[in-house]
């Protein structure tokens, strides 16, 4: 049986000699290209083309023969100027330009928000838990935490891989004005607008709402809410989150 291939041709064409960066981010498993597979994609390069205004034709056709290259602090992208077709030269739409890893990475957060449906969102059998049903009938849990959601989806954890190994997009991440670090996904936005969030910080002032609220409700013991122990809780379950943050 064949190997299956995650990788695009964009990352892995032949007849091009990638930065040695890019090259970091292939493994000879491909399935642990995170990076390239979630933040470099195609479909992450079709909405960049989008927004620089090309037609939905040129997209189609471009995407097909494009070339990504990541670097350590940008990412370069070539389409050719033309295409050989049946044997003849057919002139398409080219480009050959830096791009910064900030849109790619805004992207990415952007496409997660408008994916976002809190009307498939579950109530988990706790106040900061969510439940939530996939595209192949898999139920995934969801965790409320101070600083950030936690999914147990293969989305959320293949993105969060594809942070782990590009430490500038990391750093792009925590800086978005949006998702202020963050992991995007489309079923933690779910939950933000579920909240009426609509960034990383409404998200932490509506989580400091509903969990008092658990305990105006006394679903709680007010001893379980004692200052020392949330601290002590937010710590633990936020730990690699917040050493993110410090190392950046």
């Amino acid at each position: 049986m064949a190997t299956q291939k995650f990788s695009a041709k964009a990352h892995t064409r032949e007849n091009y000699n990638y930065s040695n960066f890019h090259k970091s981010l292939l493994h000879e498993n491909n399935a642990e290209d995170y990076a390239l597979r979630h933040i470099y994609s195609l479909e992450n390069t079709k909405e960049l083309l989008k927004r620089w205004g090309w037609a939905e034709e040129q997209i189609k056709v471009g995407i097909d023969n494009i070339t990504i290259d990541v670097y350590e602090r940008v990412v370069y992208i070539h389409i050719p100027g033309f295409i050989i077709k049946r044997g003849e030269k057919v002139k398409i739409r080219g480009i050959s330009r830096f791009v910064s890893k900030a849109d790619y990475v805004d992207v990415l957060v952007m496409r997660c928000w408008s994916k976002a449906d809190p009307y498939k969102l579950e109530l988990g059998t706790e106040w900061d838990e969510f439940i939530v049903k996939g595209n192949t009938d898999e139920f995934y849990e969801l965790k409320l935490l101070r600083y950030n959601i936690t999914c147990t989806c293969y989305a959320y954890r293949g993105i969060e891989k594809a942070f782990d190994q590009d430490y500038k997009a990391s750093k792009y991440l925590l800086n978005h004005a949006i998702a202020c670090g963050q992991i995007p996904d489309k079923h933690i936005f779910a939950v933000w607008k579920y909240l009426r969030a609509e960034n990383q910080h409404q998200y932490e002032y509506c989580f400091l709402e509903r969990r008092d609220k658990a305990i105006r409700n006394h679903e709680y013991d007010y001893e379980d809410f004692d200052s020392e122990s949330l601290l002590q809780a937010d710590q633990n379950a936020s730990e690699e989150f917040l050493e993110d943050i410090a190392f950046y």
